[in-house]
């Protein structure tokens, strides 16, 4: 009995062969999977560096990189520099040279115009500031100008008359030349004695420009008024009713507009076949004719 017991049964033997086989194979299998994931895990690790060297690029790459890099820094400082000295340039004072004009002046005071800019206000603000003129016979000249594509440009004689809303013949400022002249004269530097307005208009026709002047002086007291800031207690309306007169000034034939209280409003004079002088002050006529006359003097 224990002889037989001691025999090991055939199923017994058969199932522990199985079980080596299986396990060799499921070994053989795992080794070959292990390989597998080596292998692979290699590959990826080696696309991965490919990539890495691909993004930091080659080293002549890098250098163009670098280089690119210091030009767009340098043009920005460079940009950032002509900018700034832009601004500064155009945040100082424009300085206009002296200009060949009708008679010959002493300070400057232009004015820059916008489409939407007042020029009766502009004037009178431009008056006012020569009222703290420090010298006697002092004649300040207003240049007129306006902004076109940024370059600055003279305001015309006609654009002037529309400017102030003028009642002039058509006729009369077609008789006028493109050049004139607009300014300020004061006699002292007392500041009791405020700076007088004056215009003068250059003539190419005489004849059409003295029938226009006389045409003209049924409104030009309305035209002028806000201008010439007139001392009378009449409106705009009612001063058309004062009634210009003859005068003799300088031996020459002028015409006079008085307020009601006798006190000389405007005046208008032709000085010659080529200039024709309007303003507030007799005062300032002689100035201008004086300085008229030196300018005509031809040298010997």
């Amino acid at each position: 009995m224990q002889d037989n017991n001691l025999q090991p049964k055939n199923n017994e033997k058969l199932k522990t062969v199985r079980t080596y086989l299986s396990d060799m194979a499921d070994t053989v299998r795992e080794n070959e999977i292990s390989v597998i994931k080596v292998a692979m895990a290699e590959q990826k690790k080696r696309e991965v560096e490919d990539l890495y060297l691909k993004e930091e690029g080659t080293p002549m790459s890098k250098t163009l990189w670098i280089v690119g890099s210091i030009i767009l820094i340098i043009g920005a400082s460079l940009g950032s520099y002509f900018l700034i000295q832009k601004k500064i340039q155009n945040s100082k004072p424009v300085q206009i040279s002296k200009v060949e004009t009708v008679i010959s002046y002493d300070e400057l005071y232009p004015v820059n115009l916008s489409d939407e800019d007042i020029l009766v206000s502009k004037l009178i603000s431009a008056r006012k500031y020569a009222n703290t003129s420090n010298k006697e016979n002092s004649i300040k000249y207003i240049p007129l100008t306006k902004d076109v594509s940024g370059v600055k440009q003279n305001i015309s004689n006609k654009e002037f008359f529309d400017r102030i809303s003028s009642t002039a013949p058509s006729s009369f400022v077609r008789s006028l030349s493109s050049s004139y002249m607009i300014g300020t004269y004061k006699k002292d530097y007392s500041l009791n004695n405020k700076a007088n307005l004056f215009l003068i208009f250059q003539i190419n026709d005489y004849s059409y420009a003295y029938a226009g002047m006389l045409e003209w002086e049924k409104t030009i007291a309305k035209d002028m008024y806000d201008l010439f800031e007139f001392n009378t207690n009449k409106n705009r309306l009612q001063v058309t009713e004062n009634k210009f007169k003859d005068i003799i000034m300088w031996n020459k034939d002028a015409r006079i507009i008085y307020n009601e209280n006798g006190t000389p409003m405007l005046y208008y004079i032709f000085v010659d076949n080529n200039n024709l002088v309007i303003t507030d002050s007799g005062d300032a006529i002689k100035e201008i004719i004086d300085r008229i006359n030196i300018k005509n003097i031809k040298p010997l």
